[in-house]
């Protein structure tokens, strides 16, 4: 892989992870495949959130698939700077999986549940096991950024 075409990877790399992590920490889209079936189900919102999802369901697959293409084809490059990008990658793909295989599935259960004056202990249970999975993909996503942040630096300092 050439310089010019790394450097524009590990610049795409670092954008997408950064407003994935921003996303999973303080906004309303995991920024993620399926993010849009956490939301309440109201009608208006749907509308607009369909139009706007395209882009929103590509910035998780950028994030991870240009962090698989710097950890394998990267070339010269120094072992830490490799195993953070191997990590990014790493962190990248257990917020996609976190995503798919435990937020999406808990939040559909939790909405089909009927309404009722009082928590039962089963949506209690699901609102406890979906905020520990929210947990671990904010965490999970945050650190994919740092080690990017890191693999980015460790560029300038290695020289």
């Amino acid at each position: 892989m050439t310089r010019s075409l790394e450097s524009i990877l590990r610049f795409v790399n670092l954008t997408t992870s950064g407003l994935l992590a921003g996303s999973l920490g303080f906004g309303e889209a995991a920024l993620m495949p399926g993010w849009e079936s956490e939301l309440p189900s109201v009608d208006e919102r749907r509308a607009t959130d369909a139009q706007v999802s395209g882009y929103f369901n590509a910035i998780g697959p950028v994030a991870l698939g240009t962090a698989i293409t710097l950890a394998v084809g990267s070339r010269n490059v120094r072992p830490l700077r490799r195993a953070l990008d191997t990590a990014t990658a790493v962190g990248l793909a257990g917020v996609l999986a976190t995503t798919i295989m435990a937020t999406v599935p808990i939040n559909r259960r939790l909405e089909a549940q009927p309404a009722s004056d009082y928590a039962s202990d089963l949506s209690q249970s699901l609102a406890r096991n979906w905020s520990r999975a929210h947990a671990v993909r904010t965490t999970l996503g945050i650190g994919a950024f740092v080690c990017a942040v890191a693999s980015n630096l460790a560029h300038r300092h290695a020289k």
